[in-house]
């Protein structure tokens, strides 16, 4: 009988779960002080939730920027950070965008506004779809 041996985590499959296991306990302190702090308003703790809020989302951006820098497409974790960051990126695009469409001219204008309209569009799209696929998982 032949056995199966285990293979081992690569290099980048340590970092990836270093980093999303920072990322889970970031969040877990997060949501127990937020709890604290809406029952008791306390300045300190307030200050405490700011900071740990912003040490929450960069260990997001660096556990997306791991997972997509290293991660592999094979596995389901990869698409929701891959969806999430094109979302950001369109975001960000249709913001600068409508920002820019105020220095043209009129015609012009219509012009980017209509297009701003289909990227925002297909956002919302890709927003629904992550949703469904996240259900879909829970």
């Amino acid at each position: 009988m032949s056995e199966v041996e285990p293979t081992r985590p690569t290099l980048a499959e340590l970092l990836i779960s270093a980093r999303l296991l920072m990322l889970q306990s970031k969040r877990l302190i997060l949501a127990t002080l937020e709890r604290r702090l809406h029952n008791q308003e306390v300045e300190s703790l307030r200050s405490r939730v700011e900071h740990l809020r912003e040490e929450t989302r960069e260990a997001q951006t660096r556990y997306s920027a791991s997972m997509l820098q290293w991660g592999s497409p094979e596995t389901p974790d990869y698409w929701p950070v891959a969806y999430r960051r094109l979302v950001e990126t369109a975001d960000m695009l249709s913001m600068r965008l409508r920002r820019a469409t105020a220095d043209m001219p009129a015609a012009e204008r219509y012009q980017m506004a209509a297009e701003v309209e289909m990227l925002e569009a297909l956002v919302e799209g890709w927003r629904q779809s992550i949703r469904a696929s996240m259900a879909s998982v829970a």
